[in-house]
């Protein structure tokens, strides 16, 4: 298993000379994507942090040359497996809002499920679910009944995150947001 290390991923990221917004946004998603794969694995769930960690930082590796479109998530999960790291693919793949209302796409394995959540709460800051999805719904209107619609789905996956990690919704939220808070550590 070919999983790039925190240096690794962060090369990565930058080799395309991403704007500070999307680094910003990755950097959050790795680690809040991290603790909760933390949270997990403590829960004594199969998990890996690296990875989680490692694919949270790249599950947005293709979003300058894809936006918003269909093959986001698809097109940065075959740059990565072509890279030599397709552990990271199925996290990246399903990543996308529109994956959780779709059954052949929505994430399934805990790494898919850690990425789709810290996506799910983080922007440029830490946030609620339905505060992230109306920030979604404002910058992308054309897609704004589709990401209302994940509304339900998303609470849902974050609510079984919960419960394998052993954990309330109150203490998952507190600790993932401390995570954000922590910035690199």
């Amino acid at each position: 298993m070919a999983v790039p290390d925190c240096s690794a991923s962060r090369q990565l990221l930058a080799a395309d000379n991403p704007p500070e917004w999307l680094v910003v946004h990755s950097e959050g998603v790795a680690r809040v994507a991290a603790e909760a794969a933390r949270m997990l694995a403590h829960n004594g769930v199969s998990v890996d942090p690296l990875l989680v960690e490692a694919a949270a930082r790249l599950h947005d590796i293709d979003k300058m040359e894809t936006g918003a479109n269909g093959r986001h998530g698809l097109a940065g999960a075959e740059r990565l497996t072509d890279l030599g790291y397709g552990e990271l693919a199925d996290p990246v793949a399903s990543h996308p809002v529109a994956c959780l209302l779709d059954p052949e796409r929505s994430p399934r394995s805990w790494p898919a499920i850690c990425v789709s959540v810290a996506d799910r709460r983080v922007g440029q800051s830490f946030m609620t679910i339905a505060d992230r999805l109306t920030d979604m719904a404002a910058r992308h209107p054309a897609h704004a009944s589709q990401i209302a619609a994940a509304y339900e789905p998303a609470d849902a996956l974050e609510a079984k995150l919960g419960q394998a990690a052993g954990l309330s919704r109150a203490t998952l939220e507190t600790r993932l947001r401390i995570a954000w808070a922590n910035g690199d550590r």
